[in-house]
């Protein structure tokens, strides 16, 4: 990870100004509304969460690939490449850039189809027809849009430090927590 955010890829290339995320909106607009495209991202925000809360994986690596989602679709229409197809990819990509190890690629297809028959259905109506293939050709299409440009700079690291200043015992918290569920 670049020590620098100031100095990072992040900063320097993906710190969107409103107008430009409303420009990138604009391409669906034929079709969609503002609202109905901000409402797409939160659905498939949602998606990639349970995604990868099935996965077991941590939330950096989930919010790592709504992140590369919303980059994606910022830059592109949601036409040009299925969102059911770019969860998954963000989520395969994620996994290993934030050094958890990559998720075995057929438990992640079975895990997405699952899903989408369980909680999404309403969503799509279909079977999910992906296949692996399909998620690492869609991989090197995101890497290129993104001009692999994949650090990511979340804030659960300086947020937990900076609690522990104040004195409150976060991890020691949320572990009790857990356990009590």
């Amino acid at each position: 990870m670049a020590g620098n955010f100031w100095k990072s890829s992040h900063y320097g290339q993906w710190i969107i100004s409103e107008e430009r995320v409303l420009e990138g909106h604009e391409r669906d607009s034929k079709s969609l509304s503002v609202e109905d495209v901000k409402k797409l991202h939160i659905f498939f925000a949602n998606f990639i969460q349970a995604l990868g809360e099935t996965n077991k994986l941590r939330q950096q690596v989930i919010a790592t690939a709504t992140v590369y989602f919303k980059r994606f679709y910022i830059l592109n229409s949601f036409k040009s490449i299925d969102p059911f197809l770019m969860a998954p990819t963000c989520i395969f990509l994620a996994s290993k850039v934030e050094e958890c190890g990559p998720i075995p690629i057929q438990r992640l297809i079975t895990v997405c189809s699952s899903l989408i028959k369980s909680k999404f259905n309403f969503a799509m109506t279909n079977d999910f027809l992906y296949r692996p293939q399909h998620v690492l050709e869609c991989e090197f299409y995101l890497l290129e849009m993104m001009d692999c440009c994949l650090i990511v700079h979340q804030p659960y690291r300086p947020l937990i430090i900076y609690a522990e200043s104040l004195g409150f015992e976060v991890l020691k918290t949320a572990k009790q927590k857990k356990n009590n569920t």
